[in-house]
């Protein structure tokens, strides 16, 4: 039997096909095992922000600065490294190594606009040269006019300068490039309220109370807006619903408390005051004034006379703590003692206290202690 020739020496159809199967399958996954390996190194090596803040909360800030430290020593031209290293120091409150990365990173090429940005945050927020922040947030944006964070940063910097109208110019370009997120508006807020523009201030507030409805703090700041605009009753409303929403927070119970006292309901001031006491603000000289003033106008004069002793201790250089403690003095019938405080409060600060010198008695003459 003959050979046919176009099959002479040819392998049988499936046998080939097989055989070619496998060699592409083989090569196929030869490529696949290439790109997982690739993956697995690059996953090892990249780090993101997100990962490092997440070392910081399971080991420790110190734990991941260990972390940062051993890729640095691996790679010691990782920009991207040196700003993690710089952005760790700042979130804990360390400047001057902060800067020092920062430097750092800038000088490796990482993002100009982001390093910059972190230096201002860090002289800014962490070192209180708040002209360094709008020149440093400035020099973020020549490098990215489109950055939100450094038109936010910066109205920040003028907010502290009291520059109040560029504060309010570039927390409205960060507002029109992220409406939906309230920090702006804050910040329009606040420089709205320095510029005395009311009007302004109470929309933007009510702008935040849209977006974010159990704001308690977007809701105490409209109480002061409504305070300082002689709308008392609203104000407490204000005050009580942030208050609610907080669990109490002692500056909302001394707004409220003199909401309260501008209505004439001093039992709410008194209440208020007393609210207000927590770690800190209980040893204050003007927690005791408003309590003291408060108490007195209720009738408690027992209580209102040891809020009054109190902020004498703590405050002897404040006329207001004398002048109260004389008038509950005159109200026990200890004139002698009223006079002395009033006569002090009337020398540390003539005519504050149009009262004082009606309430001032004459001398009963010279002394007659001997010499």
């Amino acid at each position: 039997m003959t050979s046919n020739p176009s099959t002479a020496g040819a392998r049988p159809p499936r046998i080939g096909l097989l055989l070619g199967l496998g060699v592409s399958a083989a090569l196929v996954l030869a490529f696949i095992y290439s790109a997982l390996e690739r993956a697995a190194l690059a996953e090892a090596r990249s780090l993101d922000w997100s990962d490092v803040a997440a070392m910081a909360a399971s080991r420790g800030p110190a734990g991941a600065e260990a972390v940062l430290r051993g890729r640095l020593r691996a790679h010691p031209r990782d920009a991207l490294l040196y700003y993690y290293l710089a952005r760790l120091n700042y979130e804990n409150g360390r400047a001057e190594p902060a800067l020092r990365e920062a430097d750092e990173a800038i000088s490796l090429g990482y993002a100009q606009e982001g390093a910059h940005l972190l230096k201002a945050m860090v002289r800014g927020r962490l070192m209180g040269d708040r002209a360094a922040e709008r020149a440093l947030a400035s020099k973020a944006l020549v490098y990215d006019p489109a950055y939100d964070e450094a038109y936010l940063v910066r109205a920040e910097a003028e907010y502290w300068l009291k520059d109040y109208g560029s504060c309010v110019s570039d927390a409205g370009v960060f507002v029109r490039m992220s409406p939906e997120v309230t920090d702006g508006y804050e910040l329009s807020q606040l420089c709205l309220e320095g510029m005395r523009d009311y009007d302004g201030a109470e929309k933007a507030a009510l702008t935040i109370l849209k977006l974010q409805p159990r704001n308690h703090a977007a809701l105490w700041r409209l109480g002061r807006l409504c305070a300082i605009r002689g709308r008392y009753e609203e104000a407490v409303q204000r005050f009580s619903a942030a208050i609610r929403l907080s669990g109490g927070r002692s500056r909302y119970y001394q707004d409220r408390s003199a909401a309260c006292a501008s209505l004439g309901d001093f039992s709410c001031a008194a209440r208020d005051m007393e609210s207000a006491a927590g770690p800190g603000l209980q040893k204050t000289a003007t927690y005791y004034l408003l309590l003291g003033e408060a108490l007195y106008r209720v009738g408690d004069l027992k209580r209102a006379r040891e809020a009054a002793e109190k902020a004498v201790s703590l405050a002897p250089e404040n006329y207001t703590a004398y002048d109260l403690r004389g008038r509950l003095r005159a109200e026990a019938g200890d004139l002698g003692g009223a006079g002395l405080d009033f006569g002090k409060a009337e020398r540390m600060a003539p005519g504050k206290d149009p009262e004082l010198p009606f309430l001032l008695k004459p001398s009963s003459g010279p002394s007659k202690r001997k010499r």
